[in-house]
């Protein structure tokens, strides 16, 4: 008997099948539940304010659990085909805002971000589904690993400068820093 390294393991399946009705479209409360499932699996792997890495750290393990487990979970290939209704859309709001809340108190004293943590934290979030729906579509499902990878950068990329503090600067008109 073999067994697979922790990272390529397959998730067992959680929930049963979709019980989905004429339109092959889950309900709102399979979806409720759906997003219930990877927020907790979010949770209980985030390693807090006190990660070794700092926010960075906290960022990448809560992202690529939730990648992870969205490619892994039974259900998300009927959640990330269907047009987003008004359940994902409160999903997806309620993470930008705990992101954009994550971002503010991660960078102290940081002057504010131009565009602000809110809205970073709407277009990682954003991103982040995007790139876990690529996964979903009509191609060579890629390897769980890439999307997770992807997702990261992505959403690193988009946050990062929210967290840099901007550095003073000469002004030669008032002669002032």
């Amino acid at each position: 008997m073999t067994t697979q390294p922790l990272e390529t393991a397959p998730m067992a399946p959680t929930v049963p099948a979709p019980r989905t009705g004429i339109t092959g479209q889950l309900d709102d409360t399979e979806l409720t539940g759906y997003f219930a499932e990877l927020a907790a699996a979010v949770e209980q792997a985030d390693p807090g304010p006190a990660a070794r890495g700092g926010w960075e750290e906290r960022e990448r393990v809560r992202v690529s659990v939730w990648v992870r487990t969205a490619y892994e979970h039974p259900l998300s290939a009927a959640v990330f085909g269907r047009p987003a209704g008004p359940v994902a859309h409160e999903v997806r709001a309620g993470q930008a805002a705990e992101l954009g809340f994550r971002i503010d108190v991660g960078r102290g004293r940081a002057v504010p971000a131009k565009p602000s943590a809110e809205v970073r934290a709407v277009a990682a979030v954003a991103a982040m589904w995007a790139v876990t729906a690529t996964a979903f579509g009509p191609a060579a499902r890629p390897p769980r690993e890439r999307v997770v990878a992807d997702a990261w950068t992505v959403v690193r990329e988009t946050i990062a400068p929210a967290l840099v503090p901007e550095i003073p600067t000469y002004s030669w008109t008032r002669g002032t820093w």
